[in-house]
């Protein structure tokens, strides 16, 4: 008896000791643990980035908001409140909690250089900055759920995967644009309408708020530019088959540009100085005061210029009959009774007793006047700025053939460059836009076709309309590169912008 209640007490030692169904539960309960793990990483890692993105692009998304405000003339206090309103239409506090630290930082109205690349809260507030956060500064940070599990598990060590931490920043700027420039390109609010045989330079812009009209043959060099907010309006037009080189030059681009009625009285003002000069001072720059005896033979006291870019103020028929036109001086020149228009170089068909045939060439000199201008077929218009701010129903800006406004013979100059400037239509004929000018005209341009076969060849010539820009046939267009000084019009763009200096960027922490 004793021997077998042994033999069965070590049967079942045996039995006990080799048993495995302990060790799968064991082994269940690690298995388990890693999935859970796993899980959570996906999980919650996804959450994580699905966070961030909301974040992002709702930083973005409210600072293009407030921005655009500013591109409105609007004030900062305006930016501000509609880039808050787009954070909470996007995502709104009752569902994802409070974003912000504090408000009065977190959105700012700021300055950006594109030079630099950098945000400074001094200098022409130009962009607007949001920052918003999940984290521990807006008592809001992200929560986990499968890694609060991890707090379980590790068995009493503490952890810090309960909830994510991130913060992000948005913003946009409204500055000029990069791919054109203002001194070097046909820029209109209204329809661009080409003919044909017209070439385009490398550098040279076309762009146009409303549509591009161009039938066919018109050649466009690489890195050209042909834009409209919609290349759709451009039909069928912009592409190598009608149109050589422009598949490559076309772009869609929404160009911000000024109010030409506002610049053309802003510049106005300037160099009548009512305003702040700093165009017309930096017109000036290099352009001393002439001889001013012909202005002492119509009876003009002189003794009281003394400084360049000085005002005198004549009448319409004293200005024409001056036999030479000193440099160095603006020229307030007003019509009154039945005379509405100033005539430079010998009219034709249009002589009036009053024209004393004396202003042909004039060069260094800005004319601000209530006149239309009438450039006969000898007239030569150099290194000037010459204003009208007539409104007409008629074109306040004509020319005879043969008349020139700018530098021959494709010559760049930043210093030698003219402009004209018009609250009317502007109607020329093509040879008369030489190189080196630019027209900023509140209304229509036309710039007629060559009287002969003959291509116009046009250097750094740039036109700007608030209506209808129509260029005809044989036409080439070049850029000089000049650099755009206050006479032109900006033109700008709203776009997202990384400053590098301020390295703002999207990071999440545990």
């Amino acid at each position: 008896m004793i021997i077998h209640r042994l033999n069965i007490r070590s049967g079942l030692a045996r039995r006990f000791v080799q048993e495995q169904d302990g060790a799968g539960a064991v082994l269940g309960i690690f298995i388990f643990m890693a999935v859970v793990l796993i899980g959570g990483v996906a999980l919650d890692g996804t959450n994580l980035w699905r966070h961030q993105q909301l974040l992002k692009q709702t930083a973005d998304v409210a600072a293009h908001a407030g921005t655009v405000e500013l591109a409105k003339g609007n004030s900062a206090d305006e930016a501000y409140d509609r880039a808050r309103a787009f954070v909470e239409q996007n995502m709104p506090s009752t569902w994802y909690g409070n974003l912000f630290g504090n408000p009065a930082a977190d959105i700012r109205v700021v300055h950006y250089d594109p030079d630099s690349d950098t945000l400074d809260i001094t200098g022409p507030q130009n962009a607007v900055l949001v920052q918003l956060h999940r984290n521990g500064n807006s008592q809001n940070p992200v929560p986990t759920f499968m890694l609060r599990l991890a707090d379980v598990l590790t068995m009493g060590v503490v952890t810090d995967v309960s909830d994510w931490n991130v913060y992000t920043a948005g913003v946009t700027a409204f500055v000029g644009t990069k791919k054109c420039v203002s001194t070097d390109g046909l820029y209109a609010r209204g329809e661009l309408n080409l003919t044909s045989s017209s070439s385009f330079g490398s550098g040279y812009c076309l762009h146009s708020q409303d549509k591009i009209w161009m039938p066919q043959q018109n050649h466009f060099a690489d890195r050209a530019g042909l834009s409209m907010p919609n290349l759709d309006a451009c039909g069928s037009k912009c592409d190598d088959a009608a149109n050589p080189g422009a598949t490559a030059a076309s772009f869609e681009r929404n160009l911000i540009m000024e109010d030409l009625s506002q610049h053309l009285e802003n510049v106005e003002q300037s160099f009548l100085g009512t305003s702040d000069t700093t165009i017309r001072d930096e017109f000036f720059q290099n352009k001393p005061v002439g001889d001013l005896s012909p202005l002492a033979a119509i009876g003009v006291d002189t003794s009281t210029i003394s400084q360049r870019g000085e005002t005198v103020n004549l009448s319409q028929s004293d200005f024409e009959a001056l036999t030479a036109v000193p440099s160095g001086l603006t020229y307030n020149v007003s019509c009154t009774g039945g005379g509405k228009e100033i005539q430079f170089g010998t009219p034709n068909g249009k002589v009036k007793p009053s024209f004393g045939g004396g202003t042909v060439n004039v060069s260094d000199i800005a004319v601000i006047t209530n006149c239309a201008l009438d450039f006969g077929s000898d007239s030569r218009v150099e290194s000037s700025v010459i204003l009208t701010n007539l409104e007409s129903s008629n074109a306040s800006i004509n020319a005879s053939s043969g008349a020139q406004v700018g530098t021959s013979g494709g010559m760049c100059d930043p210093d030698a460059q003219s402009t004209i400037l018009g609250k009317s239509d502007m109607h020329v004929p093509a040879d008369f836009a030489g190189s080196n000018v630019s027209f900023v005209v509140d209304g229509d341009i036309h710039l007629s076709a060559s009287s002969s076969s003959t291509t116009i060849n046009h250097s750094g010539i740039s036109l700007h309309a608030s209506g209808e820009i129509k260029v005809a046939a044989n036409h080439t267009f070049d850029p000089c590169n000049n650099p755009p000084s206050g006479l032109m019009p900006a033109l700008k763009v709203i776009r997202h912008v990384e400053p590098t200096g301020n390295k703002f960027a999207t990071t999440a922490t545990n």
